[in-house]
């Protein structure tokens, strides 16, 4: 099954454009009349039919629809960007592969790289919800600092860990509590500082350890995903 992406959803009509609109009309060659599956990556999966080929856009009558239930509970990881670009979106495509809920870009005294391009990392989680078969986008966001992204986000989950080197020594797989809503702080390669460890833990952030072995920042948030997905 090939899935396009479109959150542009009008009663029983659906449109694809931009990308998706492309790959369709021009690669795939659909013509009126096909039927296409379409997910709005709200956890829907729309079978439509193509009533209107533009030069911009696709416009899909909607025949059937099929809805998945949230992810439950909500897994999400917070991690501060990689100076190389492309090892933090290897970590977006494959977090996205395995299902996470949210991915949070934080900003911390030591982050080398001080903007993230959301758009492409909004176009990279599309392209690996699709590869994935999966119909929940994550939701993606970024902070300025440890403390903004704790007076926004902090409430929203029941278990909150923060990971980094030299301190930690419970391991966040042997005291995580399965079913409810958890986060993950992962800092930069030059790790958190520890004004912002406390501004953490004050907020009931707890220390945890990820194995023995010092882990780049992408690998770590991997790592982490994996341990709160599967224990």
């Amino acid at each position: 099954m090939f899935l396009f992406y479109s959150d542009n959803v009008d009663g029983q009509t659906i449109s694809i454009a931009g990308d998706e609109h492309q790959h369709c009309a021009k690669v795939l060659r659909k013509k009126i009349g096909d039927q296409i599956k379409i997910t709005d990556g709200q956890g829907q999966i729309f079978t439509a039919e193509i009533t209107a080929i533009q030069k911009q856009i696709t416009i899909c009558h909607i025949v059937d629809k099929i809805s998945s239930k949230p992810i439950v509970p909500k897994l999400s990881i917070a991690i501060s960007p990689t100076k190389n670009l492309s090892r933090i979106e290897w970590f977006v495509e494959k977090a996205v592969e395995i299902g996470i809920s949210a991915i949070y870009f934080v900003h911390t005294q030591r982050t080398e790289k001080k903007s993230v391009n959301l758009e492409r990392i909004h176009k990279i989680c599309i392209s690996a919800m699709k590869q994935s078969l999966q119909v929940h986008l994550p939701q993606i966001q970024s902070y300025k600092s440890v403390n903004e992204l704790i007076e926004n986000v902090g409430s929203d989950y029941e278990q909150k860990f923060i990971a980094y080197c030299d301190g930690p020594t419970d391991l966040l797989k042997d005291i995580l509590k399965s079913k409810i809503n958890t986060i993950l702080l992962i800092g930069p390669e030059g790790d958190f500082t520890e004004n912002e460890i406390k501004e953490a833990t004050t907020a009931s952030f707890i220390p945890v350890s990820l194995g023995d072995s010092r882990l780049r920042t992408e690998t770590a948030g991997l790592v982490g995903l994996m341990m709160m997905k599967y224990s």
